[in-house]
């Protein structure tokens, strides 16, 4: 239960900063919406799609990707109604950062957080892994993550400071990681 809340006030927090550059009267509105809608993203899907250790593991992967589906509608959701409630379709700067938050939470927290993480305890648990390629599956991930992290900073760095952008940066950094580091601590404590 803390966890999606953690989540849902990075993402609101994230929203709300974007918003604040196009209509400030409009931030914390819009930041109340994504926290709410996220925070539903991650804990409503697990109570509609049950699965158990003795379930084959197709089946299991069946309910997971299910459960992922209705998260990922939450997500995508988030951004139409954040764009909708500004009133702001054409602006290419906010457009872009509310797809970068779109990517982040259906990948990182429906893919690899819901899909992956769930799949790999179960496989764990019924002793069907193998832990040399969840080693190089994370690793990847680490290094895919870092590298997207740097080249999205560089962008920022190279234009004039602005608080908006740093605290945007921030928040974004902190929910990837906290995302990521879920799943890996997830994953490898089992």
């Amino acid at each position: 239960m803390l966890y999606p809340l953690f989540i849902a006030l990075l993402t609101g927090g994230l929203y709300a900063a974007s918003a604040w550059a196009v209509n400030s009267n409009l931030a914390l509105f819009a930041g109340m919406v994504a926290g709410v809608l996220m925070f539903l993203a991650i804990y409503l899907p697990r109570h509609f799609f049950q699965y158990h250790l003795e379930d084959l593991a197709p089946t299991v992967l069946q309910r997971l990707m299910q459960r992922a589906v209705i998260g990922t509608g939450l997500v995508l959701a988030i951004p139409l109604l954040v764009l909708a409630m500004l009133g702001v379709w054409t602006n290419p700067v906010l457009l872009g950062e509310l797809y970068v938050y779109a990517l982040i939470g259906v990948f990182l927290f429906q893919g690899i957080g819901e899909v992956i993480t769930n799949h790999v305890l179960y496989l764990q648990r019924t002793n069907q892994y193998n832990s040399n390629q969840l080693f190089a599956m994370l690793s990847g991930i680490a290094l895919l993550i870092f590298v997207l992290i740097l080249y999205f900073l560089a962008f920022d760095l190279a234009q004039p400071p602005q608080l908006h952008n740093y605290v945007r940066d921030l928040l974004a950094i902190t929910l990837v990681l906290s995302g990521y580091g879920r799943a890996v601590f997830l994953m490898a404590h089992h």
